[in-house]
This record gives C-alpha cells, sequence and structure tokens, in this order.
C-alpha cells in the first residue's frame, strides 16, 4: 500500500473519529455521556471534548503511542512513516499531533463551509450591529 494511501486513510479516519466524539451521541448515547462528565469537571475540560482543534490533538498524539510502541512493526501515523526505523519517538509525537490537528481543523472547516453554502449563507456576514450584509455587493 503506498504511503499516499495511508496518510490519506489516517486523515479520513482520525477526522470520523473526532467528529463522532465532539459532535455524535454514539452508541448507548456513550459520547454525549462523556461530554456531559467533561463539563462537570471544569469548562476547559469540557473543550477538550467538543472542540475539533482540541480534541484531534490528543487523538493525533495518542495514535501516535498506540502506532509508535504496541504496533512498532507498522507505521500508520504520518510521522511514524516518516521516522519510521529511528529512535525519536517524542518528535513522532509532537509532529502527529500537529498533524492531526491541523488536518482535522481544515476538513472541519471546508465541511463547514459546504454546509453554508448549502444553507444559503455563506455570502452573508453578521456584523456587530446584528444586521446581514452580504458580501457580494
Amino acid at each position: 500500500m503506498s504511503i499516499g494511501l495511508i496518510i490519506f486513510i489516517y486523515c479520513i479516519a482520525v477526522y470520523g473519529f473526532s467528529n463522532m466524539i465532539a459532535f455524535g451521541s454514539g452508541p448507548f448515547r456513550i459520547f454525549e455521556k462523556i461530554r456531559e462528565w467533561s463539563s462537570y469537571i471544569s469548562d476547559h475540560f469540557s473543550s477538550l471534548f467538543s472542540c475539533m482543534m482540541c480534541l484531534p490533538a490528543n487523538v493525533g498524539w495518542i495514535a501516535c503511542l498506540i502506532d509508535w510502541f504496541l504496533i512498532p512493526e507498522i507505521a500508520i501515523t504520518p510521522f511514524n512513516i516518516l521516522l519510521f526505523g529511528t529512535n525519536l519517538w517524542w518528535v513522532a509525537i509532537i509532529g502527529d499531533l500537529c498533524f492531526t490537528t491541523g488536518i482535522v481543523w481544515i476538513i472541519h472547516n471546508v465541511e463547514s463551509f459546504f454546509e453554508s453554502i448549502a444553507e444559503g449563507t455563506a455570502s452573508n456576514q453578521v456584523d456587530s450591529n446584528d444586521e446581514i450584509i452580504n458580501l457580494n455587493d
């Protein structure tokens, strides 16, 4: 399997997993319960499970640790592929954390943009006086 295809599958998988945790209910509403439980601890802690920039960072370093230490013979995450055969696991963790956050944030914003086009709100912006401004004028 090519490296590009592995990285593409990784990107889609981490986006789907992050989206499922941040916005889905899950089987037996487990993800909703995790988000509710985390909101009881603190607002900052609850944002770790509902923010599409915070959650993928945690998904990225956890996926890197699992890939580097539990499945060392198969490189799945991008920086494990790049640094395969070296002992730079700490660099791979930071790299996968940043890569995962960035790619999920990009996919999420592209999806949000197309959703706003479908809803007809892409060319409108609300200013500070709550008036809708048409950006095409």
